[in-house]
């Protein structure tokens, strides 16, 4: 009987910490919203790639398109020059940003580089991003990717 009441109180002092203060926040934001996710996602009949768009959003589906774009281009090996995110924030006033070049190898399999890149000249496409959609240009010449990257130079690439 002991171990019962001691088993109640334990249960009662740990939902009134989770009720109280910070840990509620913390509660709400990460445990929570993880079960109610879990229950959306398991009736979902989304197939592999529609759990990924609707988990990763716009940079991924972005991401697949410029795939299938280069693919279709059959470049044998792209390096992709990402403009920067204070660009789109600063010039163009879009809430929109450009996946790090590590994101976007992870979710395509290719090479994309920032303005600030230590290989920068190896770039032979430029990813440029308005309002009206995403358009991949290529790159034919290191001047062309000079003046590119001098375009460029006021906008820091940023996350």
């Amino acid at each position: 009987m002991k171990s019962f009441l001691l088993t109640i109180i334990s249960l009662f002092l740990i939902l009134l910490v989770l009720n109280a203060g910070y840990y509620k926040e913390w509660f709400h934001s990460k445990p929570l919203l993880y079960w109610s996710d879990f229950q959306k996602e398991k009736d979902d009949t989304l197939d592999a790639v529609g759990i990924m768009r609707d988990r990763y959003g716009i940079i991924y589906t972005m991401s697949m398109k410029i795939k299938q774009v280069v693919a279709q281009k059959k470049v044998a090996h792209p390096v992709i020059l990402l403009e920067p995110n204070s660009y789109y924030r600063d010039s163009l006033h879009m809430p929109l940003h450009a996946p790090e070049p590590a994101v976007f190898y992870y979710y395509t399999g290719l090479e994309a580089v920032w303005t600030n890149s230590p290989n920068v000249n190896q770039a032979n496409f430029l990813l440029r991003i308005s309002k009206k959609g995403a358009n991949l240009d290529a790159i034919r010449s290191p001047q062309q990717l000079q003046q590119i990257l001098a375009a460029y130079k006021k906008f820091t690439p940023i996350l």
